[in-house]
């Protein structure tokens, strides 16, 4: 998984500097403003329905619910990583405040470039 997390947390990182406060409307004056969250394990994507040239997908495992709580815990233009992404990232990236409310969930600050370049 560590290497996977290292990719998404350096996409999250990008993504953010990228989009975050986007004029979506040139001169219009409307923003598009970003919170994201990364977890990680196992995951089960499920096919649903088939008939009719028609299929949906669903997604389920224990990082869907990572996501939901450190979510709810990023603000306008951070990034928060699960405990367990952070258990695969920690010595590569650097954090931000601490999160008081949930400490086991982390607030990304940055890539740790003297380790990644």
């Amino acid at each position: 998984f560590q290497l996977a997390c290292l990719r998404a947390v350096a996409c999250c990182i990008e993504v953010q500097k990228r989009l975050h406060n986007y004029d979506i409307r040139e001169g219009g004056g409307v923003r598009l403003t970003l919170h994201l969250a990364v977890g990680a394990g196992h995951v089960s994507v499920l096919q649903l329905g088939g008939s009719q040239n028609r299929c949906e997908y669903a997604i389920a495992g224990h990082p869907l619910r990572q996501l939901a709580v450190a979510e709810r815990l990023a603000g306008s233009g951070e990034t928060v990583l699960s405990p367990q992404c952070w258990e695969q990232v920690a010595d590569s990236v650097i954090l931000g405040q601490e999160i008081h409310e949930n400490p086991a969930y982390k607030r990304l600050w940055a890539l740790d470039i003297s380790k990644h370049t």
